[in-house]
């Protein structure tokens, strides 16, 4: 196909174009990026220039660090009509995950979004199931997941694997994405079955786990890493399909049957932004922390500051206008107090845009200081007394890391199910006062932690070991419970 609707010389000079870009998105220049293709849009395009062109516009929007212009140039990504079936899957995916960066997004925009997805999978073939051939003398368990490997979400998947009851339960892990480290090797020990599908497209990877006669299939990461796995699980190669841990929204695909959630995240007021049915943990969050073994935490004592310092070291993408005007009044409202910032990338480009945005939103000068992305990571939470939790969009992982290096997290929370992780975490945690339903409350909260030293000073010194006691690092008990709602979901499915 052309790529152009004009000559094969100009086809050839928006090849050339397009190599170039790609090297400058390699050399992190965004900027330089974003305006090569600008100029390159100005031409007549094919669809499938457009869907390129569009793709390469979300990287470049990604290097800035700017999620409207992602959300943007995916959903042309999307309507160009000149991507292959996997790439426009793909686009879809990195768009819907764009869009929970954004303020203000609808629930009912977001819920009409994520269903969309199940119309790029019609006429996919799905498979029958017949309980005769699901008689295994134990519960066959697949785990499909590009995470298995050292990454936050294997801290939440971890738990599934080390405790896992044997005599009830057979692990099969499908890694797709194959790039084995320590923590790979440390899994791969805990499964049963482990099988590298990396090499092989979605209905393949779907046939390996249908002649695996898998009982439960269970997706570990939703549309995060553009949906990859959710590919395999529209051919339904399992009876009983769910998602978990590495998603906050639903699927939108028919497929997947149930979703892991928690009496906090999912509410009577909420299910009804679900294709899937709640499986509802009662006793731990949704989500339990256990850091792979070859993680090394710190363990220098704390100094402490003159003046409460707070910090949130989320991604910049989560880190809105609204929430910056909030920080700046809690900032202004405790004497003296600084704000740290610290990026999960280590990126000049967003760096600059941040301090642009803080100085839009009104912060004195040298009351923000900006971090990038580092190997002491958690070493620097010993810099910051109080951690502010971004919103919708809140944190997972750096909310566990926080509490894990004794600073207490204040979160904000919504209707939506992703809004509600850091109510969840710090519910199982034990530490449900410091979320709040509103902006006001969450100030309040804040203001009111970084007043009081001495309980400041307590948490610090005791909430390592709290959160250990708590259900929010309780392994086996997650795992018990867990199991337990596969085999309801079981019977259900017999029945």
């Amino acid at each position: 196909m052309a790529f152009w609707s004009l000559s094969v010389a100009e086809a050839h000079s928006f090849a050339e174009a397009m190599t170039s870009v790609r090297a400058l998105l390699a050399e992190g220049r965004g900027g330089a990026a974003l305006e090569a293709l600008r100029r390159l849009a100005r031409a007549p395009l094919s669809p499938r220039a457009a869907f390129e062109l569009a793709a390469a516009q979300a990287s470049a929007y990604t290097a800035l660090g700017d999620a409207h212009g992602v959300v943007e140039a995916y959903r042309a990504a999307c309507s160009s009509g000149g991507a292959l079936p996997e790439e426009h899957r793909m686009a879809y995916s990195n768009y819907l995950f764009a869009l929970h960066y954004l303020p203000g997004v609808e629930d009912a925009r977001l819920f009409r979004e994520h269903c969309g997805f199940a119309a790029l999978f019609e006429g996919v073939r799905q498979y029958a199931h017949d309980a005769l051939l699901h008689r295994h003398e134990r519960l066959r368990i697949g785990y499909i997941s590009p995470d298995f490997a050292m990454q936050i979400n294997a801290f939440f998947i971890m738990p599934l694997l080390v405790h896992r009851t044997k005599e009830r339960f057979e692990v099969y892990c499908y890694d797709t994405r194959g790039a084995g480290d320590s923590v790979t090797e440390q899994m791969r020990s805990l499964a049963d079955v482990w099988r590298d599908v990396s090499s092989l497209p979605a209905a393949e990877q779907a046939a390996c786990i249908h002649a695996d006669e898998i009982d439960i299939l269970v997706d570990l990461s939703g549309h995060a890493a553009g949906g990859e796995t959710l590919a395999a699980l529209a051919h339904r190669p399992a009876p009983v399909q769910v998602t978990a841990i590495g998603w906050f929204d639903t699927t939108g695909l028919p497929a997947i049957d149930y979703v892991l959630a928690d009496r906090f995240s999912a509410t009577t007021d909420n299910e009804e932004l679900f294709l899937e049915k709640p499986l509802r943990l009662h006793d731990h969050s949704l989500l339990c922390y256990m850091p792979p073994s070859s993680v090394q935490y710190v363990t220098k004592r704390r100094e402490r500051h003159a003046a409460p310092v707070f910090g949130s070291f989320n991604n910049f993408y989560k880190i809105t206008h609204e929430q910056l005007l909030l920080w700046r009044e809690i900032v202004e409202r405790v004497p003296c107090a600084r704000l740290v910032l610290k990026n999960t990338a280590d990126s000049e480009v967003q760096e600059r845009r941040m301090r642009r945005m803080a100085k839009r939103a009104g912060f004195a000068e040298g009351v923000v200081e900006f971090r990038r992305a580092s190997s002491d990571y958690l070493a620097q939470y010993l810099d910051i007394d109080i951690a502010l939790d971004t919103y919708p969009y809140p944190g997972g992982g750096t909310t566990c890391d926080a509490l894990y290096m004794g600073v207490p997290v204040v979160t904000r929370y919504g209707r939506r199910f992703g809004s509600r992780f850091g109510l969840s975490l710090l519910s199982a945690a034990r530490l449900s006062e410091l979320a709040a339903a509103t902006p006001e409350e969450y100030a309040a909260k804040a203001v009111s932690l970084a007043r009081d030293t001495e309980l400041l000073t307590a948490l610090h010194e005791t909430l390592r070991v709290r959160m250990e006691e708590s259900p929010l690092m309780d392994g086996a008990g997650y795992a018990r419970e867990v199991e337990a709602l596969y085999e309801e979901a079981w019977r259900a499915w017999l029945q």
